[in-house]
Parts: structure tokens; C-alpha cells; sequence
């Protein structure tokens, strides 16, 4: 008898322990679209910074924690942006992950075909959801340098802005 409860408590606690592990690593669909703002006049001066990408994680390749994806639901916005003489599209991406807590949230590498844009984008989840971007347009001495970090809410559409870089992210549950 105390066998057969034993098994039956060890087997919830298993139980448990899955349900657990599958609420904590909740994947979502991550949309990113960062942009250069063309014809901003601004006397703001940015001080030269190196810039080192230590973001593990890249939307190009599929790995345990992260999966390009094709579809893409702000294809018109990119669209009309890039059709705008006042903006360029530097990056345009989609891609799912879980997001984790702080302790085990890594980066994801976000970089420009032609080099232009380099930088990371780290999410996590605290009591609420949280995005970290760290952008850095690479213009010769000159480098703007977009770094903010904000609570978010899935399915919301946020915009991040800078006098030469904007930023446009959504993320949202599967």
C-alpha cells in the first residue's frame, strides 16, 4: 500500500514537473523590422562605441531554441516604409522562440545583409514579458546606437525610435 502511494506521488510530481517545464518555455512568433530614418537633421552627436554581438542565437538557423519562420504579417508595413524617401529598411525578419526567464534568456543576433545594421534583440519573462534591443547603425566614425529595454505584451505592436534608427517589433504566442 505506501508502495502504490509512493508511485502515485512520485508520478505527479513528474506530472508537475512537465507541465511546468512546457508553461515556462511558451514559444512565440517574433516579427522585427528595424529601419533608417533618411532625412532626420539632428546637431546630436554620438560618441564612437566598439560594438561586440554576443548573441548566441540567429533567426537564419534552426536550433533548440530558435526557428526562422516564413510567415510574416508586417510585410505591407515594410513595404510602405520602403517605398517612403524618409525611410530604409535595414532588416526585416521573422522568426519563433520560447522565451525564458531572465537567468536563461540569450540573444538573437540581428544583423543587415549589407553590414550596415549589427546588434542583438534578448527577450524574457519576468511577471511580464520583457525586450531588450541593442541596435547600432555602423556609419564610419558616426555610429547611432539604439539601446532600450521595455516591458511588452504579446500581440501588441511596438515601436522603437531614435533619430536615425526606428524599430518595429511584434511578437506573439503559438
Amino acid at each position: 500500500m505506501k508502495k502504490t502511494h509512493f508511485i502515485h506521488l512520485f508520478s505527479l510530481i513528474i506530472l508537475w514537473s512537465l507541465s511546468f517545464q512546457a508553461q515556462a518555455q511558451q514559444w512565440y512568433h517574433v516579427e522585427l523590422i528595424v529601419f533608417e530614418q533618411l532625412n532626420t537633421y539632428t546637431d546630436e552627436v554620438w560618441p564612437e562605441t566598439s560594438f561586440d554581438i554576443s548573441a548566441p542565437l540567429s533567426p537564419s538557423v534552426s536550433g533548440k531554441r530558435i526557428h526562422p519562420a516564413k510567415n510574416s504579417t508586417l510585410i505591407q508595413t515594410a513595404t510602405r516604409l520602403n517605398n517612403s524617401r524618409d525611410y530604409q529598411v535595414l532588416y526585416h525578419k521573422s522568426w519563433q522562440q520560447p522565451i525564458m526567464t531572465k537567468s536563461n534568456s540569450q540573444g538573437v543576433k540581428i544583423q543587415s545583409v549589407d553590414g550596415l545594421l549589427n546588434g542583438s534583440v534578448r527577450f524574457f519573462k519576468s511577471t511580464y514579458l520583457h525586450a531588450d534591443l541593442d541596435l547600432q547603425l555602423m556609419q564610419g566614425a558616426q555610429s547611432p546606437r539604439l539601446i532600450e529595454s521595455r516591458r511588452i505584451r504579446s500581440k501588441k505592436l511596438y515601436f522603437y525610435d531614435h533619430p536615425k534608427i526606428g524599430a518595429l517589433l511584434q511578437i506573439t504566442p503559438l
